[in-house]
């Protein structure tokens, strides 16, 4: 990763931020144990990587994506490519020239940070063909 990418993603880190999830609102504490076992059986499920690939791809259409890399940037990758890295380890997405999107092979969300209005909403069409939501993250940026 260069340097000026680690700044830019290091400043996107702590921008308002956007949860692209399987589910459309925070599961209430209660219910936790509940979303823990989902959660697990997601987690093992290859059709939510499918979705969050298929996802990025239609936003690759629109949107320059780079993959930030420790020692190298992959500039819109091919599908392939993509495919073979969601969902095995921690990436950072460079999308457009101000927004960044984080996917966690230990998460069943990815994070879309600084998203303007045209990239939310397009963002919110995407996930929906995909049978994804989009929501608001916390106020309280849980990065900062």
């Amino acid at each position: 990763m260069t340097d000026g990418s680690a700044r830019s993603i290091e400043e996107l880190l702590e921008k308002p931020y956007w949860i692209i999830d399987l589910l459309p609102e925070v599961v209430p504490e209660k219910n936790g144990g509940q979303f823990f076992s989902a959660e697990a059986w997601f987690l093992k499920d290859p059709d939510l990587r499918r979705r969050q690939v298929r996802f990025l791809l239609k936003l690759n259409c629109y949107y320059d994506l780079t993959i930030a890399g420790e020692e190298e940037e992959i500039r819109n990758p091919k599908p392939e490519e993509l495919a073979s890295l969601v969902g095995r380890k921690y990436l950072n997405i460079l999308a457009g020239e101000h927004c960044l999107i984080s996917a966690d092979h230990t998460d069943i969300y990815m994070t879309l940070y600084n998203p303007d209005a045209r990239m939310l909403e397009l963002a919110e069409k995407l996930a929906s063909a995909e049978g994804l939501f989009v929501r608001k993250g916390a106020d309280d940026n849980p990065r900062r």
